[in-house]
């Protein structure tokens, strides 16, 4: 035991011996330069050295963008005329079929009422016994009142019911002429479409209308003949022209002419009516 004591201090005394003699040369324990300076085990000496420039890499082609999307754009909105805004300023969208559309083609709703003179033609008929005759009427009155809508810019139509008198003037058969005493009555309910154009404040406008006629005339007597009365329900049609002034953006005025016939071609009627209309 105390032989290997001896032994190990020995060895460990000749190893400190041997380390300051053998510093900083090649093999030695501390030297470093040679460490540092030793080729790396793994550098290849065929390799050859990185070149001082690179070549420039060979440049992309650019690819051009995929045209926009075709889109519909209108065409600018022309302002809205003072006649359109009724005075006001331009502040309410664009309307492209006129101010009075809102939305849709039936919302500018308005109803109407006049009234004035009406002109009845020659009514003609027959006698009980068959002879023919022919009564001229005085000049009567008619009243009407509608309710409609406008189509777009220029057009409407119109619901419209009216009622017409006239008392008789005149009668003549067979050579005999009489004043009678009677009427010819006339209710009418008409569907009209009108067209109108617009100037500013003054609007010409044309129409025409169908519907159904109840007809009430009053017997008469003429010498010794004797006509019947009349009381059917016909097909009535019309033809209107006229011109209206705007008031204001709601009401407005106008004054027509209209001329009624009836399946009945003994029975019509001519009126001249001022109306009056309020845009609702």
């Amino acid at each position: 035991m105390l032989t290997k004591h001896v032994y190990l201090c020995a060895g460990v005394a000749a190893l400190m011996a041997a380390s300051p003699a053998q510093a900083g040369t090649k093999g030695g324990l501390y030297n470093m330069n040679a460490m540092i300076n030793e080729a790396h085990p793994f550098a290849a000496a065929s390799r050859a050295a990185a070149p001082a420039t690179m070549a420039p890499a060979p440049a992309m082609t650019p690819i051009a963008p995929p045209s926009p999307t075709l889109r519909y754009t209108p065409p600018p909105r022309p302002p809205m005329t003072t006649a359109q805004t009724g005075g006001a300023a331009a502040s309410e969208p664009y309307r492209p079929f006129g101010d009075s559309m809102d939305g849709g083609w039936f919302s500018g709703f308005y109803i109407a009422a006049g009234g004035g003179v009406n002109l009845p033609n020659d009514l003609d008929g027959s006698t009980a016994a068959g002879a023919g005759f022919s009564i001229a009427s005085d000049p009567g009155f008619v009243v009407q009142g509608a309710i409609g809508t406008r189509l777009g810019e220029s057009f409407r139509i119109e619901a419209e019911a009216a009622y017409r008198v006239a008392d008789y003037d005149q009668a003549s058969a067979g050579g005999t002429t009489v004043t009678p005493t009677g009427d010819l009555k006339m209710a009418t309910g008409m569907l009209n479409l009108y067209y109108d154009y617009d100037l500013g404040s003054f609007t010409p406008y044309v129409g025409a209308g169908a519907g159904v006629a109840q007809i009430k005339s009053t017997a008469i007597t003429i010498g010794a003949l004797t006509g019947v009365e009349k009381d059917a329900t016909e097909f009535a049609y019309q033809a209107i022209i006229g011109v209206s002034y705007e008031i204001s953006r709601d009401w407005s005025i106008g004054l027509d002419g209209r001329y009624l016939g009836t399946s009945d071609e003994d029975v019509s009627a001519t009126a001249v009516t001022l109306n009056v209309r309020y845009e609702l």
